[in-house]
C-alpha cells in the first residue's frame, strides 16, 4: 500500500500547480537518496480543468492522484471572483476551522505522510506539515488594515478576524519557506513572521528553453483580466500577435501554453501580479504588464503590483501606449537580470523547487 504526500493549498491554478511540482520534486530528492516514491494525493477543486492543467504540465505522471472529496472541502472556502473577496474572506473566517476538522476527519486513517502546501486556508492535522508561500496571508491583511479602505475595501474587523485566523494556520507549519522575492520580501530589511521560517528562491520550476519558430507577438495570461483590449487592439496594428491560454476570452488570439513566454519571439507578458506570472516573465526576460488594482480584489495584488514596480521587474498597466511598454522593456529586462544574479549569489541557484525539496526531505528523513 502506498504512503501519500497530500497537497493544500490556497484558491486560483498557481497555487496546486506549484505545490504538485514541488511534491514530484521532493519525491525526485526522496529516490536520490535511496527511498520509495510517494502517491501525491491533489484535491480537485477545479474539476476537469484542473485534471487537464495537471496533464499539460506533468502528463498523465503515475505519482499523481486526485481527490474530489478534499477538493469540495476547499472550494467551500476558496475566494472564486464570483463575489468579491470581502464576501470570501467572511465566508473563511467563519467556515475555515469547521472545514479543517472535516478534512481531518476526512485524511484520519489514510497514510499520509506528509502534506506539502502553498498558502494553506486550512489545516490538516493529520502529518507534518511543510508550507510554501510568496507572502503569509497575516502579514497581507495586516498590510490592508494598514492602508485603508480607500486602497483595499475590507471591513477593518473582518481583517482583524482574517489576521487571527491566517496566524492560526500558517503558525502551525513545521518547516515554513518564503519565497524572494515575494509580495513582502523583496525589501532588503524584510524579516519572515514565524520563528524559524527561511527565505528560499522562487518556488517554481525554471522555464524551459523554448526557441520553436513562433511569429512575434505578446503572451496574455488570462486569470480575469480585462481593460486590456485597448492594448490587444495596438498589437494587430503594429503586427504583434496575441497569444494566451484561454482562446475563449480574447477574440482572434492564438492558444499556446505559458511556456512559450520563454520563447524570444514574446515582447511582453499581460498577467495579474500572481509570483508565478512574475517569476516566468523573470526568469525568460519578459517584461510583465499587471492591471491596476481593483479595491474589491484579493489585497495580495495590490501589494504584489507594488513589489514588482518597486523592484523595477515589471509595469502596471495605467492606459500606456503599446509602443511605451514595449520601449521600457529593456530597462524592465536589466532589472530582471540583476535580480536573478542576486538570487543566484545568495543562494547558489535560481532553482527554488529543488532548493526546497532538499530541505524537506533532509527534514523529513530527520
Amino acid at each position: 500500500m502506498s504512503r501519500y504526500i497530500v497537497t493544500n493549498f490556497a484558491y486560483g491554478t498557481g497555487p496546486y500547480l506549484r505545490t504538485t511540482e514541488l511534491a514530484l520534486a521532493f519525491n525526485d530528492e526522496l529516490e536520490r537518496r535511496g527511498h520509495p516514491r510517494m502517491k501525491i494525493l491533489v484535491p480537485l477543486v477545479y474539476g476537469e480543468r484542473q485534471r487537464q492543467v495537471i496533464r499539460e504540465e506533468f502528463g498523465e505522471h503515475p505519482d499523481i492522484e486526485f481527490d474530489e472529496t478534499l477538493g469540495l472541502l476547499l472550494k467551500s472556502i476558496f475566494y472564486t471572483g464570483e463575489k468579491n473577496y470581502s464576501e470570501s474572506l467572511r465566508v473563511w473566517v467563519e467556515k475555515a476551522d469547521g472545514v479543517s476538522r472535516a478534512a481531518h476527519e476526512y485524511l484520519t486513517g489514510k497514510d499520509i505522510a506528509l502534506e506539502i502546501n502553498r498558502s494553506p486556508r486550512i489545516t490538516y492535522g493529520v502529518a507534518p506539515s511543510y508550507s510554501t508561500t510568496f507572502g503569509y496571508v497575516a502579514e497581507i491583511l495586516e498590510a490592508a488594515l494598514a492602508a485603508g479602505r480607500d486602497a483595499v475595501d475590507i471591513d477593518p474587523e473582518l481583517l482583524r478576524q482574517g489576521i487571527a485566523l491566517a496566524d492560526k494556520v500558517e503558525g502551525a507549519q513545521d518547516l515554513s519557506l518564503l519565497a524572494y522575492p515575494g509580495t513582502f520580501s523583496w525589501a532588503d530589511d524584510y524579516q519572515p513572521r514565524y520563528l524559524g521560517a527561511q527565505l528560499v528562491p522562487p518556488i517554481i520550476n525554471l522555464p524551459k528553453a523554448h526557441t520553436e519558430p513562433m511569429e512575434e507577438g505578446l503572451y496574455v495570461t488570462v486569470t480575469g483580466i480585462s481593460g486590456l483590449e485597448r492594448l490587444y487592439g495596438e498589437a494587430k496594428k503594429i503586427g504583434l500577435k496575441t497569444y494566451t491560454n484561454d482562446i475563449a476570452a480574447i477574440e482572434g488570439a492564438t492558444k499556446a501554453l505559458p511556456h512559450v513566454v520563454a520563447n524570444p519571439a514574446i515582447r511582453l507578458q499581460f498577467a495579474r501580479s500572481g509570483w508565478g506570472s512574475v517569476w516566468l516573465s523573470m526568469f525568460a526576460r519578459v517584461p510583465i504588464v499587471m492591471p491596476p488594482f481593483d479595491p474589491s480584489d484579493d489585497p495580495e495584488i495590490y501589494f504584489n503590483n507594488r513589489a514588482v514596480e518597486m523592484l523595477g521587474i515589471g509595469r502596471v498597466y495605467q492606459n500606456q501606449p503599446l509602443e511605451e511598454l514595449l520601449v521600457q522593456g529593456d530597462s524592465v529586462r536589466a532589472a530582471q537580470k540583476l535580480l536573478c544574479q542576486k538570487i543566484e549569489k545568495r543562494w547558489g541557484t535560481l532553482g527554488g523547487n529543488e532548493f526546497c525539496a532538499k530541505l524537506m526531505v533532509d527534514k523529513f528523513l530527520g
